[in-house]
């Protein structure tokens, strides 16, 4: 009964119903019908995106409230856990349940990253230099990703292993997108902020899948090669939250005068 269910019991039918979903569209996107046309492939591949990105989006923004209350190194713990579960099952072939883990992992290594922030406006160079790193990392003849994906032409484990499959119906398994781990690991960490210093979770419950979808039309349009995700989302987190990022930077450096050490306060928990 409703009155039966213990409060962390109904706190935790959202993201099950939501986990749902999202195993959901792994598993029925290779049962509808295919496309014929190539608008009837656009819509396909951005509407199945968009579903699937505002899932996990939601996903991670439904239990950050209870992630928040967990101690960096049980979140270091758990992010090592969720790692060697997805070593095991790419080794066992089981994807789906691989990828459920990889979400695990970046959400847990996101939301574990808040620990050394102790202010709001620390994400603004974060946001600035890490899409200049992975800009770098995709399009530069000696960047990791770029190695990663010339590998995976003739060995596919290569973009298997450190990306998540994202879901595109009518097409199986091995023909979906891909995201990176670390792409999930910035979206934990951007809802986590927001949550922890009030700066939009809702805002960014939007943002943030369009962010994706529009990294996705980018990488659709350049014929399948390979695009960066963290530019389009870091600048969707900018644009959704830089006059709060801006106003704490100011009010940091406006009270702190000459040896008057560290006065900077946390804001409390949504």
């Amino acid at each position: 009964m409703e009155q039966g269910l213990r409060p962390d019991l109904r706190a935790l039918r959202l993201p099950a119903a939501l986990l749902l979903l999202l195993v959901a569209t792994w598993l029925v996107a290779p049962m509808v019908p295919a496309p014929t046309t190539v608008p009837g492939f656009r819509a396909t591949v951005y509407g199945s995106t968009a579903v699937f990105f505002a899932l996990v989006v939601a996903l991670i923004a439904s239990i950050m409230p209870w992630l928040l209350g967990v101690r960096a190194r049980r979140l270091a713990l758990v992010a090592v856990l969720a790692l060697a579960c997805v070593v095991l099952l790419n080794l066992l072939r089981v994807p789906i349940a691989s990828d459920v883990a990889k979400v695990a992992l970046g959400v847990s290594a996101g939301v574990g990253l808040m620990a050394p922030l102790d202010r709001p406006w620390w994400l603004l160079p974060i946001s600035i230099c890490v899409p200049l790193a992975d800009a770098w990392s995709v399009f530069s003849s000696s960047g990791v990703t770029h190695a990663v994906v010339e590998r995976a032409a003739t060995q596919r484990a290569w973009i298997d292993w450190p990306t998540i499959a994202t879901p595109i119906a009518g097409y199986d398994y091995l023909d979906f997108g891909r995201i990176g781990i670390v792409d999930i690991l910035f979206a934990a960490l951007f809802l986590a902020a927001a949550r922890r210093w009030r700066l939009g979770v809702r805002r960014l419950l939007v943002v943030l899948p369009l962010a994706f979808v529009a990294t996705t039309v980018l990488a659709y349009e350049r014929e399948g090669q390979p695009v960066p995700a963290l530019p389009i989302l870091c600048l969707g987190f900018l644009a959704s939250t830089l006059p709060a990022l801006v106003r704490d930077l100011r009010d940091e450096f406006g009270r702190r005068g000459p040896g008057t050490g560290d006065t900077e306060q946390r804001s409390p928990d949504a």
